[in-house]
């Protein structure tokens, strides 16, 4: 560490004496100053930083358009799993007709009358219904 700075009184007094006394320092103009100086070297590194992400987003952009029209023509012209054989669409039906009732089937299929759904829900008031 620096030692304390001895001050001459003498040497003190005469220059007093001689430029008068010390002014005020105008310390907002001293930081207005530093800032001006500062603003052009601290916006060039600035720049200088996101140049490269700049650059590599740059980059990216033709490879991921390129990729997107690749995903999109892939799916079209990709070819779709064929329909199913009347045996396979007989199994899946069997398979749903034991697994629900008699009337929600019918439903689902689109074999029912008009007055199935009033078969399955019951919509008449309970005294009605005999509750």
């Amino acid at each position: 560490m620096m030692d304390e700075l001895e001050r001459d009184p003498l040497l003190s007094a005469a220059l007093r004496d001689a430029a008068g006394p010390a002014p005020e320092p105008d310390w907002d103009a001293l930081r207005g100053r530093i800032a001006a100086r500062a603003e052009l070297p601290l916006a060039r590194r600035r720049a200088a930083v996101r140049a490269p992400a700049r650059r590599a987003v740059r980059a990216l952009l033709p490879l991921a358009a390129a990729a997107g029209i690749a995903g999109v023509a892939w799916t079209a012209l990709t070819p779709r799993s064929p329909v199913l054989t009347p045996a396979e669409r007989s199994e899946i039906d069997a398979a749903v007709r034991e697994g629900l009732p008699d009337q929600v089937h019918l439903l689902l299929t689109g074999e029912a009358a008009d007055a199935a759904l009033l078969d399955v829900v019951d919509v008449r008031a309970p005294a009605e219904r005999g509750g």
